[in-house]
């Protein structure tokens, strides 16, 4: 008996015209035979128009439709069909119509006449193609000579064959991507294979399915072929290619952070061992993940990261004391030859060459024998299946850019009012500030300790949390929708919109929020999912260090108790005393903090007046429908309009979503259904109260910065769908929106780094250029000197004494004695000036009304300074010096 398999998807025009030949072609046979129809359930309604079809031929008894809901992909429904078929031969074609019914019969006579597999050949005498453009050709022919060393098979992509059914018996063989010919044929050693020619004729109706997901593909397919068949030879080729991807991975990140980011000002020796740094840590983190998920991924349940990076960090020694050595030797009484060298190309260059090379010796060796160890046999040493593997690969190229992207702009954007206000709180550490808690001047402070200040130095610790929250949304929405493409999504909604990716970029509170909000709810699952006390600790170690960045942690601490709340497991994890101590550990951790706010200012009340009230000096809208309106639109600007449905979307259809049967709670891995409050009550909180807020007081749209941690999560399942949605005006509007966020997103930077147009309005938030301001006033010190001494720099306010002590050389003090709002931190470490002390006054006004109480007698005026942007003017800045009166100093307090 003939079984003919036809796995399709999408195929509903075809079905009259494939059932109608097919059964044609059965009708010359001499023996029973059974067409399945294997529909990976699609939306076109493939498998109805299927069955109409057989039923309109009275076939229904020889034409099996099987519909697939799971575990989709074209091999697998030929493998599903195996496993179905009652024939003794074994047919394969697809529903385009592109391999002719008609041959069916040849096919099954070259079975009978002793042959194991019969294939439908294009590549034979008399075979072809019929109509296919030069590169089709070019492409067909040049993915059968990439397998010519699998099987003898001249046209291995041809998909359309049949086989005896006791080939199969004892094979093992793995069905995945595109071309379950080609897994068979290279597994079918010493079978008899006869090819018939046939012509190919390309679909005339539906869409061809090749595209670049499938040549891709191909490829995986094809390596986990030629590493099943060469195992040791492959093995060494992946291991030398991943060394030479690490070593240019090296070097680009040394070259970036040695010349491009500034490095070189520190010398060779210390700037290049700060680069040498940098680059050893990204070089050494993706060597590992790419031998683990492929050189080596069959020993990788027993790979060990630590070891990884000790043997590593051996090689990165070795490659230091070389690098060391070379940029320290002779240029001038060395040969010619290599004078003319170090006069080619750099020495330092030179030195990173020798380097890397004997480090790259060491670590082949050392990685192989231990950080990989051959422990026994792992079953798991097959590639990613394509979608997943595509997924990964995107993943790991998205992080790595928006890191690069993300220090390119970080060492070009020039400092905000805030970062440089941030910037002296990392002078002067506390335990709290009165504006925010204390955590991102701790990262600005070594930040700076690290690469000097700078504004890459500044930028560098929260920039590196930015990235890593991308990694973070990823896994959450890895955890909820069980699938590595709503994942990708997640992370593409995290590195593109502006508020992340143009947020990210700038030092600021709510990076580190951010990064401790989403790595406190992947620690919860992993706490609920393990049931031991260390993971309960470790969450809450994270939660207070949430609650140090930024006081709207606290809105997830009252999400989690609500989730808790939601589930079965949830509620019995609080009858246990683990949250209960976790609570107790962010407590603990936050102790400091909570000492200072009530010894000192108090700061809460100062953020309830600014989120619900008027706060000082704030000029919003106030309250009302108008505040609400102003609240939506700003929440679209810094996610984008379309992105910002895709996730009212994707809330809505988590909210609506019912867990199935297999997503049912269960020991161990949190279920999508117990995952779910996690994603909602986060979200909805933070949404609601800002929400809510914004009709009683104006709202900024980075305060809801976290409710989207979660919220990119649930999208990333609709935007998923939406880029691989049938209909191809849905994928073209995800991929619309998608590039309209990063075009939007790369134009700030852009424009901030380097201004692109001239526009009166520049908001007074963004990052701008100081330095002329600095350099003006440095010069008025210069020449003001008073009985030999600089005079103090005292500016009208925070803003203005913060970009000054920052960008003027050798980073000065600066004093703002009238202050009584969010720059209230510098009354904590300013002090009165002694009698007689001279100073200068930098202030918007011409006309201030401060100047008798700031200076004994009449101060000079020195003069004015435009603060322009593209020859439009922004601020206009007034100098007056005199004999500062030390009472002034304390208005604020008095």
């Amino acid at each position: 008996m003939l079984s003919v398999i036809v796995p399709t998807f999408n195929e509903r025009d075809n079905a009259p015209e494939l059932i109608r030949r097919v059964l044609a072609a059965f009708a010359s046979l001499d023996e029973p035979a059974e067409l399945l129809i294997v529909d990976d359930d699609s939306p076109d309604g493939t498998a109805a128009a299927m069955r109409q079809a057989a039923a309109e031929h009275a076939a229904t008894d020889c034409v099996r439709v099987i519909v697939r809901k799971r575990d989709k992909g074209l091999a697998k429904a030929v493998a599903a069909g195996f496993e179905q078929a009652r024939g003794d031969v074994l047919a394969v074609m697809d529903a385009d119509l592109s391999h002719p019914p008609e041959l069916l019969p040849d096919l099954l006579a070259a079975i009978h006449a002793g042959a194991d597999v019969a294939v439908g050949s294009r590549y034979v005498a008399g075979g072809g193609t019929a109509g296919w453009p030069l590169l089709r050709r070019i492409v067909s022919r040049g993915a059968g000579l990439l397998a010519r060393p699998l099987s003898p098979v001249k046209d291995i992509t041809s998909g359309f064959f049949a086989l005896r059914r006791d080939c199969l018996d004892d094979l093992h063989y793995v069905p995945r991507g595109y071309k379950i010919g080609l897994e068979l044929f290279a597994r079918l050693p010493g079978r008899r294979v006869v090819e018939v020619p046939f012509t190919f004729h390309d679909r005339t109706r539906g869409a061809s399915k090749l595209g670049g997901a499938i040549m891709l593909a191909y490829l995986v397919q094809l390596a986990g072929l030629y590493r099943a068949r060469y195992p040791r030879l492959i093995g060494y080729l992946q291991f030398g290619f991943v060394g030479l991807l690490g070593m240019a991975i090296d070097s680009l990140a040394f070259g970036l952070a040695y010349w491009y980011l500034g490095l070189k000002e520190f010398g060779p020796s210390l700037g290049g061992f700060f680069a040498q740094t940098l680059s050893f840590l990204v070089a050494a983190r993706v060597n590992f993940s790419l031998n683990a998920a492929w050189t080596f991924r069959e020993r990788r349940a027993h790979a060990s990261m630590s070891v990884f990076i000790a043997v590593s960090l051996v090689g990165f020694i070795m490659r230091s004391l070389i690098f060391e050595s070379v940029i320290h030797l002779p240029v001038a009484s060395g040969p010619a030859a290599w004078s003319a060298l170090v006069h080619t190309v750099s020495i330092e260059q030179i030195a990173l060459i020798c380097g890397v090379v004997v480090a790259s010796v060491w670590n082949f060796w050392g990685s192989r024998r231990w950080a990989f160890p051959a422990v026994g046999a792992d079953t798991g040493g097959n590639l990613p299946q394509p979608a997943e593997f595509v997924s990964r690969s995107w993943v790991v190229i998205l992080l790595i850019t928006a890191g690069i992207v993300r220090i390119v702009f970080a060492a070009q954007i020039p400092l905000s009012f805030d970062e440089t206000y941030y910037w002296q709180w990392s002078r002067h550490l506390a335990w709290n500030f009165y504006d925010h808690p204390p955590m991102i001047a701790y990262l600005i402070a070594a930040g700076t300790r690290l690469l000097g200040t700078t504004p890459l130095g500044v930028r560098l610790l929260s920039g590196i949390m930015g990235v890593a929250i991308g990694w973070l949304v990823y896994r959450l929405a890895i955890a909820y929708w069980r699938d590595p493409r709503a994942g990708l999504w997640a992370l593409v909604l995290v590195v593109t919109t502006p508020l992340f990716a143009v947020g990210g970029v700038i030092a600021n509170p709510d990076v580190p929020l951010l990064f401790f909000w989403t790595a406190t709810l992947l620690l919860t699952f992993r706490a609920l999912e393990r049931e031991r006390l260390l993971d309960w600790l470790l969450m809450g170690l994270f939660a207070g260090l949430g609650l140090m960045s930024k006081l709207p942690m606290v809105l997830l601490y009252l999400s989690l108790l609500f989730a808790l709340l939601s589930t079965p497991r949830g509620r019995h994890s609080l009858r246990t005393p683990h949250p209960w101590l976790a609570l107790a550990v962010a407590g603990l951790v936050t102790t400091p903090m909570w000492i200072w706010e009530f010894t000192h200012h108090n700061s809460i009340a100062f953020h309830l007046r600014q989120g619900f009230g008027k706060a000082a000096g704030d000029d919003r809208l106030h309250g009302g429908l108008s505040s609400l309106l102003s609240y939506l639109a700003g929440q679209a600007a810094v996610i984008t309009p379309i992105f910002l449905i895709i996730i009212i979307i994707g809330i809505v259809q988590v909210w609506r979503r019912r867990p199935s049967q297999a997503e049912l709670p269960t020991t161990g891995v949190l279920s999508p259904g117990e995952i779910r409050p996690f994603l909602l009550w986060p979200a909805l909180i933070t949404f609601g109260l800002f929400g809510g807020a914004s009709l009683l007081a104006g709202s900024q749209p980075n305060w809801t910065a976290p409710a989207y941690a979660t919220a990119f999560v649930m999208a990333g399942g609709p935007l998923a769908a939406i880029m691989t949605h049938p209909r191809r005006w849905l994928r073209w509007l995800g991929k619309f929106a998608v590039a309209f966020a990063v075009a939007i997103s790369l134009y700030v930077q852009i424009g901030t780094a380097h201004p692109l147009i001239a526009y009166k309005n520049y908001p007074r938030t963004f990052p701008f250029d100081y330095t002329p301001l600095a350099n003006w006033v440095e010069g008025l010190r210069t020449a003001n000197t008073h009985a030999g001494q600089s005079p103090w720099i005292v500016c009208s306010n925070y803003k203005v004494a913060s970009v000054l002590a920052f960008n003027m050389p050798g980073h000065p003090t600066t004093y703002d004695p009238f202050e009584v709002g969010s720059g209230s931190a510098y009354l904590a470490w300013e002090h009165e000036p002694k009698p007689g002390t001279y100073g200068l006054y930098i202030v918007n006004s011409r006309h201030p009304d401060n100047l008798s109480q700031l200076f004994v007698g009449t101060p000079r005026y020195l003069g004015v300074f435009h603060v322009t942007r593209l020859g439009v003017v922004r601020d206009t800045y007034y100098a007056f010096a005199g004999v500062l009166n030390p009472p002034a100093f304390n208005v604020a307090t008095r």
